[in-house]
């Protein structure tokens, strides 16, 4: 009960708080946001840029290979389809960025370019109006229009806890001024819905599709620079270039990307010359391409953190004490280590949010190891000598998990098992099974945009992983999402953290730096901070002569 006071005490004295700065600190002009180059007033501070590879086009006269085939990371394409919550891996949103098409590109620090719309304004970050592309057409000949944003969205909205969803749902009422222009009405006012629908996830996809193609495969027709020749599931998807395509063409005719699970392969078809990118590297061998002339090593830091997460919905889990117990049991530097050796860190700080999400605080102090601690929070928590279960995917967080089971049954006494699983099994099993106690994972928390949070802590998000049901944390999220004065977002959003820090419901283990290997002469990839984010649309492959 006190707990609960406490709460709609914060809430309130947050929200007069953010009346008054609104009241003193607003801007009389008021909120109008237009396209093609304006930033949310959320980026009017932009975070530290984290290291990126920026494309570069290929030289003049170069003669570029027609084909280029890329083992992705550790993470399967099961289905590319973005209304499926099996979609939700990076490789399918690589490959969902090649073949689709948003309505605008986000160019970073708050900058948008046009895309399938060529401007968009907004007075009151609630109503939307965007002047659309004429003349693309789809991979199956049909050209864009309106009625195909309307579908897309209408359509996302009927498949609740997927990403496409969760960028929609939002919207209240859509509807097609002309053939090329849409007015959509949010349920409530959204300040950073122009990030939200600048994420790959927010591709638009064709209305005759659906009903005169198979379920599988309707939702691969999209309007981008590539098209699908042959997807195998769980395997390889092949990407041949639509000469149809409104803008640059691709310069690579063919490209394919292979999931392969055997790590001590990959190596070696990359060396035999059949692949010439390679994303999932151990990093033990990453030493021999180090080494080697014909390659080299690119070296990206992922903004998510590898973390420790908790079923929130599990009366145990959701403890404090026993939550308490467990991250005072682990040694971070030793998880970090034994995941992936220098290519990870353990964090300096005791704050979850990504290190290039803005407004992020770094005074918040992390949760020390400290054994005998753990084991009195343990006494006082309800743990009564349970066999739990940490779910985990990908070979980096299977390696981490191993660790934590060791330093839970040193410090703890504490008996776990580890259930590992392909991406889409895991984000399935850690969504709905009541099993699932404890899991290692890459926080979905991964944009720069602080309110992107509501897609990691809304109950019926796709990408809640710790099935977190906070009604307070829900309250403020809405209250940011809503707010246009910039010093008020700000207030709220570091009220989220302090919050959070004090009751969290999942730890941060280590950041990863995340190595990749090319052969010489790739170039034209965009890699980011964020796995999602990545754009392999202008690959190439420059020939030795």
């Amino acid at each position: 009960m006190k707990k609960n006071r406490r709460k709609i005490a914060l809430l309130i004295c947050l929200v007069m708080c953010v009346a008054l700065i609104a009241a003193c600190g607003s801007d009389d002009s008021g909120p109008a946001q237009t396209g093609p180059s304006t930033a949310p007033p959320t980026s009017q501070t932009p975070p530290p840029a984290p290291p990126t590879i920026v494309p570069v086009a290929p030289p003049d006269e170069a003669r570029l290979a027609d084909e280029i085939n890329v083992i992705v990371d550790n993470n399967t394409i099961t289905v590319i389809n973005q209304f499926l919550s099996a979609g939700n891996t990076s490789p399918t949103l690589w490959t969902w960025t090649m073949i689709h098409d948003r309505l605008i590109v986000n160019e970073g620090s708050g900058v948008y370019s046009p895309g399938l719309a060529l401007d968009w304004r907004t007075t009151d970050y609630q109503t939307f109006v965007f002047d659309l592309r004429e003349g693309v057409t789809f991979h199956n000949g049909d050209p864009f229009t309106a009625a195909d944003v309307v579908f897309t969205i209408n359509t996302a909205k009927e498949f609740p806890g997927t990403r496409g969803n969760d960028i929609w749902r939002i919207v209240d009422t859509v509807r097609a001024v002309n053939p090329f222009q849409v007015e959509m009405v949010l349920s409530q006012v959204h300040v950073d819905f122009f990030f939200d629908i600048s994420m790959p996830w927010g591709g638009m996809v064709n209305q005759r599709a659906r009903s005169t193609m198979s379920p599988d495969d309707w939702t691969w027709i999209g309007t981008g620079p590539f098209q699908v020749a042959h997807f195998e599931t769980g395997s390889h998807v092949v990407l041949e270039r639509y000469d149809g395509f409104w803008g640059e063409p691709a310069p690579t005719r063919q490209v394919t990307l292979r999931y392969v699970p055997e790590a001590g392969t990959r190596p070696l078809m990359l060396l035999s010359g059949e692949y010439q990118v390679l994303f999932s590297i151990n990093t033990p061998d990453v030493p021999q391409f180090e080494a080697h002339a014909d390659f080299t090593v690119l070296e990206t830091i992922f903004n998510a953190p590898n973390c420790i997460g908790f079923n929130m919905a599990d009366p145990l889990m959701s403890d404090y004490n026993f939550r308490m117990a467990v991250m005072h049991a682990i040694n971070r530097d030793d998880v970090a280590m034994g995941a992936a050796g220098v290519w990870a860190r353990a964090p300096q700080d005791g704050n979850n949010w990504g290190f290039g999400t803005e407004f992020r605080l770094t005074d918040i102090p992390n949760i020390p190891f400290d054994p005998v601690l753990a084991r009195q929070y343990l006494a006082d928590s309800p743990y009564n000598g349970e066999t739990l279960e940490i779910a985990v995917t990908v070979r980096t967080n299977v390696l981490a998990a191993e660790v934590v089971q060791e330093q839970l049954r040193q410090n703890l006494g504490m008996e776990t098992v580890i259930a590992e699983f392909d991406t889409p099994g895991f984000v399935s099993h850690v969504r709905t099974a009541d099993v699932a106690h404890m899991h290692v994972f890459a926080s979905s928390f991964t944009l720069s945009a602080a309110g992107s949070s509501w897609n990691v802590f809304s109950p019926d998000s796709g990408s809640n992983r710790i099935r977190y049901d906070n009604p307070f944390i829900s309250d403020l999220i809405s209250t940011a999402r809503a707010t246009t004065d910039l010093n008020a977002r700000i207030a709220i959003f570091h009220e989220i953290q302090r919050y959070m820090a004090e009751d969290p419901p999942y730890m941060n283990l280590f950041w990863r730096y995340n190595p990749l290997v090319i052969r010489n002469g790739i170039g034209g990839m965009q890699l980011g901070y964020d796995a999602l984010t990545y754009n392999l649309r202008g690959i190439y492959w420059v020939l030795e002569d």
